[in-house]
Formats: C-alpha cells, sequence, structure tokens
C-alpha cells in the first residue's frame, strides 16, 4: 500500500498529465498487489476526482453489471479522455513535436516514440525492414524537433540507431547550451565592464604622455649636452683665438683689424653682413627655437655673452700699434 499511495489523484489533463499514462502508473502498482477484481475497482475510485469521478459513479449507475468489471471501467474512462484521439490527430501531434528549452533529451525521444506508437500503432509482429522504417521515421522527426543549433551539427550526419542518435544529441545539446551560456556571460562581462573603458582611455592616454614625456626629455637631454657643448667650445675659442689658424679665405681687409660676427658670435675677419655660415643656413631652421635662418648650434638662445677682443687690440677690433701695447 506503499507504493498506492505514491500514486497522485487525477483530476485532469492539465493538472494530472494524460489518463493513459496516469492508469498505466496505477496498473503498474496494482499488479504487484495482486487484487482481486473488485478491490481493484475500489482502488481505482480512491483515485479518481472531478470530471474522472463522475464519470465512474454515472457508469456504475447505468450499468451496474459492467461497472462491476475492471476492464470495462477502465474502457469507460479511456474514452472520456481519449475518445477524440484520432490516428490523424495523433499524427499531426507526431509531425509537431518539439524539444521543449531544458527538455532532458531521453524525455523527449520517449515522448517520439509514444507518439509515434500511437499514430502509427501496429498489432501484428513487424520485420527487420519495417522496425528498420519505423525507426528512422522517429529519427527524423527527432532531428526535427531540436533547436536550430544542435539539428545543424547532427542532421547531415549517419546514425546506426535511434539510441546512438539520442546519446550524440545529448552531448552537442550540452557542447551548446555551454557555449550559449559562456556567450551570455562574456556578454554581461562586456555590459559591466563598460565604464572601464574611460579608465582604459585614460591608461592609453597616460602612456602616449609617458611616451612623449621620455622622448622630450631625451631630446631635452640631447639640446642640453649641445648647449654645454656650445658653450665649452665659445670659450676655448675666445681663449686660444690669438693661437688658431688663420682663415682660409683671405681677410676683407689689409688692415689686421678684426670684425664682430654677431652669428658666430666671435672676432674675425669678417662682419654678420657676409658671414658666410649664416647665408648658407639661410633656409634652414632651429629645432630649438622653431625659426628660421640658422641651426641650432648658432641658436641666439645658447649665445654667450659678447667676448673680448683678443690681446693687441682694442674694443672695437682694432690693432694697436707697437708703441699703444707697451703703453697698455
Amino acid at each position: 500500500m506503499t507504493l498506492f499511495s505514491n500514486v497522485g489523484i487525477y483530476v485532469d489533463r492539465e493538472r494530472s498529465g494524460r489518463f493513459d499514462d496516469w492508469l498505466a502508473h496505477l496498473e503498474s502498482v496494482l499488479v504487484l498487489g495482486d487484487f482481486e477484481e473488485s478491490r481493484k475497482i475500489v482502488l481505482l475510485r480512491s483515485k479518481l476526482y472531478g470530471e474522472a469521478a463522475d464519470e465512474f459513479d454515472n457508469f456504475k449507475l447505468e450499468n451496474p453489471i459492467s461497472a462491476q468489471i475492471y476492464d470495462k471501467v477502465k474502457e469507460r474512462l479511456i474514452k472520456l479522455f481519449h475518445s477524440t484521439e484520432t490516428r490523424s490527430k495523433q499524427s499531426v501531434e507526431f509531425h509537431n513535436m518539439k524539444r521543449e528549452p531544458e527538455e532532458n533529451m531521453r524525455r523527449y525521444a520517449n515522448r517520439i516514440r509514444k507518439a509515434f506508437n500511437l499514430a502509427y500503432p501496429m498489432n501484428s509482429v513487424i520485420n527487420k525492414a519495417t522496425a528498420f522504417s519505423r525507426e528512422q521515421i522517429m529519427m527524423d522527426r527527432f532531428l526535427e524537433g531540436l533547436s536550430f543549433d544542435v539539428q545543424t551539427r547532427l542532421k547531415y550526419k549517419e546514425f546506426e540507431s535511434f539510441e546512438k542518435l539520442i546519446e550524440k544529441a545529448e552531448m552537442t545539446a550540452m557542447a551548446v547550451e555551454e557555449a550559449q551560456v559562456r556567450s551570455r556571460l562574456n556578454a554581461f562581462q562586456a555590459k559591466y565592464a563598460e565604464p572601464n573603458k574611460e579608465l582604459i582611455k585614460v591608461k592609453e592616454a597616460l602612456d602616449r604622455l609617458s611616451t612623449k614625456v621620455e622622448s622630450n626629455s631625451h631630446q631635452k637631454h640631447l639640446e642640453e649636452n649641445m648647449e654645454k657643448m656650445q658653450r665649452q667650445l665659445s670659450k676655448r675659442r675666445n681663449v686660444s683665438f690669438s693661437q688658431r689658424s688663420p682663415q682660409s679665405t683671405p681677410p676683407i681687409n689689409k688692415t689686421g683689424d678684426l670684425y664682430f660676427c654677431d652669428f658666430h658670435n666671435d672676432w674675425g675677419y669678417h662682419s654678420v653682413n657676409n658671414c658666410k655660415a649664416r647665408e648658407s643656413q639661410t633656409n634652414d631652421k632651429c629645432f630649438r627655437c622653431k625659426e628660421m635662418g640658422h641651426r641650432a648650434n648658432f641658436c641666439p638662445q645658447i649665445k654667450n655673452q659678447k667676448p673680448s677682443p683678443p690681446e693687441g687690440y682694442d674694443g672695437n677690433g682694432k690693432r694697436l700699434t707697437s708703441f699703444e701695447e707697451r703703453g697698455n
């Protein structure tokens, strides 16, 4: 009786499922108890409610003798719930069957089998060829009822039996569902990581700025070294002017006087007006001050103070006579 208590009360198809399924469950319990006919009818009535109970009671009133036979009572109840289920209707139901979302693959296969047997029952023994054809029809319907992602991976493959197809479909569905979950997870992460795009942009800007700073620092270091070398060169020229070798070009005048070239910031035999270096750099651009007309090593920004004329010359570059030198 413990097993019998596990059989639910049948109300209707919406709440209790198909009547023939429920009845099969009940009979599997009754057969274990080896009950008499009258006892089986009483137990059956105890599990009926609503429309099913009313039909049972009416049948008992209309046919009191037949109501004492279990098979007659069962036949009457089956007519109530399944009389409209013609083979054509069962066939339509079979050909419209689809796997429900997240439905167990074997449960779906069992629904296919049951619907097919209801639509195309076989009351006689079938041969091997007929059995193969019937199984192939069920396999085709099984595939058509799968989701597109699973169906496309299985549709053009060969399977030895319906059972092999079910096993492959189970594994394929698991792989597809896992990929879908991963895709949804990635989309979720991307959605909530959207605000971080601004941080990524800031980071990229900082990286570019860092690169620029490093480049500018390197450039500044080079400029500082050049400036330092320029100052050292200028000092050396001031100190050793009298020891320098004469210019390769002949002096502009024959008096021996010196001229101050503002472009070179030094004393020599030419002035800024006829400075060859200045003329050669007319179209050059200084990378330091960005001005045209000179290069960085001649940039006014690094020019030292005007040096004094070398010994033997006055402040204007005029050569002193021997008497004037002795007087000084």
